[in-house]
């Protein structure tokens, strides 16, 4: 029920944080019509700073939604390949700014897995965000896909200030992080995504050398024995 209640409160406040966004933008036009060059500069600014706070909180919201309101898996047969390109493909300019090196590769014909391709998606993308975000002045991301055995293995790994031992254990928690403007959210988000895929989340770090996520996930084909199987009664 509490959680239920903080759900529908979280949405509630979506309402509302549209409408500021929007009224920002007017607002921002009105000034940039009557308003004086300096004047128009000066509030530019402070408008900007309100506009991203907006959109900071409206992230808190929808992640939070995300961890409390799991979305049921819609499942097809997908192409990581396919999942792993987009993502990179849409922080490319944030890789860029930070001046970060990827090297992506992956086999030409990888296996097939049965995912959702949206969640998936949010997953990759959050690992991703978590790397580019450990490595504030430069480095390198390496992400990485292939077959072992009956699961796909995926790996990113990153040359950032890495995870202290002491709070490895706990990188999984809700609201538990450790830089200034996080939520606490995303890693979890994700290791809920991977075990409702049937796949499991590793996570490897040595302080000042960088992090390695890998996520693997079972292949098409073994879920289909698995499927029948079971309607089999086996």
């Amino acid at each position: 029920a509490i959680t239920e209640l903080a759900a529908g409160v979280a949405h509630e406040i979506g309402n509302p944080l549209n409408s500021l966004t929007i009224h920002l933008q007017l607002l921002r036009r009105t000034l940039e019509r009557r308003a004086g060059p300096e004047l128009a500069a000066e509030t530019g600014e402070l408008l900007e700073v309100a506009a991203q706070e907006v959109t900071r909180l409206d992230a808190i919201i929808h992640n939070f939604l995300r961890a409390v309101r799991p979305v049921p898996l819609q499942l097809a047969p997908l192409n990581v390949r396919d999942l792993l390109t987009g993502a990179l493909e849409f922080m490319a300019r944030e890789i860029a700014d930070r001046q970060i090196r990827v090297e992506a590769a992956w086999p030409g014909a990888l296996p097939l897995i049965m995912g959702d391709a949206d969640q998936l998606r949010q997953a990759f993308f959050n690992i991703l965000k978590n790397a580019v975000q450990a490595m504030p002045d430069g480095g390198l991301l390496r992400v990485g896909a292939e077959e072992r055995g009956a699961f796909l293995e995926i790996r990113f790994a990153d040359t950032g200030q890495g995870i202290d031992p002491a709070v490895l254990p706990r990188i999984l928690e809700p609201y538990f992080t450790t830089r200034q403007d996080g939520n606490g959210l995303g890693l979890m988000i994700v290791d809920r995504i991977v075990r409702g895929h049937g796949g499991e989340l590793g996570i490897e770090s040595v302080p000042g050398r960088g992090t390695v996520f890998t996520i693997r996930l079972p292949l098409h084909t073994r879920q289909v024995r698995l499927l029948q199987q079971v309607q089999s009664g086996e």
